[in-house]
């Protein structure tokens, strides 16, 4: 761990010294334990430390950016001057860039020392109960354990000196059993919280039937997505559609829509990066206090996220969703959440007739048309057939193409129960999803192997 005096002195150090009209210093010092596991054994497990520094200048009106993996004044000052040097080469923004004024925020409330200093020893332990418990079933377990630490900082010559730091602990589970596979994942702050005991027991009932997997026609099917699948397609949706720059090139759904109907009244979607329960961060990669934003409220479309840039373009302040200097989207959300409903999960499948089950999706594109949110994507493990109220056989890999406006039309139920979906890999980025049952969902390919 780097440690927040450490950190921000550096960053005001070189900041101070940059020679440009302002500056932006954003840091990520970050260190990750990886155990991967197949066949009863640990394959691969690594330990890595990183760190990245970018800055962003303002220099005559333009703007560079430049990078570098040391805290060291020497390479920060190499690399404050390559800023300089690309921002004299850069062509002149449509408006004059700004940085955010002054802002100090410190945040370690999600830093859990017990998981920073997780053994190997310790996590090979957790990882041998779950092999004897799979074994147990009759079934092979895969997957992944992660461990780690995350600091950022950001610091700008108007004042700003933000710090955060946080834990990670996170788990991938595969359960094999005859032709049938098993998913379940999950994240947290706190190692002692990760079940993953509980993670184990959900893909084993995915994967521990008898009955091989059928073929289903395709075309529309009711569905009930749990929340790894309605995690796939909400990110997707902030990608495209939530942003300020794709609501200015009107590539969003929500260009020209703002304020209609656009989805069934039980879904509420929105971002905060403070909401307990999420991987909170704060504060963006400008320095900018995160806030709240509602994007879908009650099925009505409502807004986007800002940075400083698009904020000034819209007249309206940042709402504290800036990137990276060197990420060219725009403003993003990252802490994206669908609000709960009202019945329980176990009582959404118990009132389905004839489905399908999605536990998740092996990958979605959302790039098809942004416009009507029309995206394609696979099913993968645990997918199953819902028939009279029960889970029942497993089916084969299927290719679903779909606009999300037309399905999020047509929601049966939003479950009351909450699950967050994040990469423990990255540390940034998380959804807070309930499991939603809609009416239709459209498939339109078999795969000829699973996936």
């Amino acid at each position: 761990m780097v440690g927040a005096t450490r950190l921000l002195a550096a960053l005001q150090h070189a900041a101070a010294r940059t020679r440009a009209d302002g500056a932006s210093l954003l840091a990520h010092a970050s260190s990750r334990q990886v155990f991967r596991f197949a066949h009863e054994a640990i394959h691969q497990d690594l330990r890595q430390e990183r760190i990245e520094v970018t800055i962003k200048v303002l220099a005559g009106g333009r703007v560079g950016v430049a990078s570098t993996d040391s805290l060291q004044l020497p390479a920060l000052t190499r690399c404050a001057r390559a800023a300089l040097a690309i921002a004299e080469h850069s062509p002149k923004p449509e408006r004059p860039p700004t940085l955010p004024a002054r802002t100090r925020i410190r945040f370690a409330d999600d830093y859990v020392a017990a998981t920073a200093r997780a053994t190997p020893a310790a996590c090979a332990a957790m990882l041998k109960h779950l092999f004897r418990l799979c074994q147990g079933a009759g079934a092979d377990l895969a997957g992944s354990v992660t461990t780690g630490e995350d600091e950022f900082a950001v610091v700008n010559s108007q004042g700003v000196a933000c710090y955060a730091a946080s834990t990670i602990a996170g788990a991938k589970l595969v359960t094999m059993y005859r032709a049938s596979r098993g998913y379940a994942s999950g994240a947290a702050r706190d190692l002692a919280r990760l079940d993953v005991e509980g993670l184990l027991q959900r893909s084993l009932r995915q994967s521990l039937k008898r009955e091989e997997p059928v073929s289903v026609p395709l075309g529309a099917h009711a569905v009930i997505l749990e929340p790894d699948a309605v995690a796939d397609l909400l990110e997707w949706l902030g990608y495209i559609a939530f942003g300020a720059k794709q609501l200015q090139e009107r590539t969003s759904f929500l260009a020209g829509r703002l304020g209609d109907q656009v989805m069934d009244r039980r879904i509420t979607i929105y971002d905060n990066g403070t909401e307990r329960g999420m991987l909170r961060l704060p504060f963006d990669f400008e320095g900018v206090r995160r806030t709240r934003v509602a994007l879908v409220e009650r099925g009505r479309a409502a807004g986007v996220v800002y940075d400083t840039d698009y904020g000034a373009r819209f007249d309206r302040p940042s709402t504290g969703h800036a990137m990276a200097p060197d990420e060219v989207e725009g403003p993003l959300p990252m802490h994206l959440a669908l609000a709960p409903g009202t019945t329980s999960a176990a009582e959404m499948v118990r009132r389905c007739r004839k489905g399908l089950w999605i536990p998740r999706f092996h990958y979605v594109n959302g790039l098809l048309n942004p416009r009507e949110a029309l995206m394609t994507g696979l099913t993968r493990e645990g997918a199953c057939l819902i028939e009279h109220g029960r889970l029942a056989a497993p089916v084969r890999t299927l290719r679903f193409t779909q606009g999300l406006l037309e399905a999020f039309r047509h929601v049966v139920a939003v479950s009351r129960e909450r699950r967050l979906v994040a990469d423990p890999g990255t540390g940034l980025g998380c959804a807070l999803v309930p499991s939603v049952h809609l009416a239709a969902f459209t498939f339109t390919g078999h795969s000829q192997t699973e996936a």
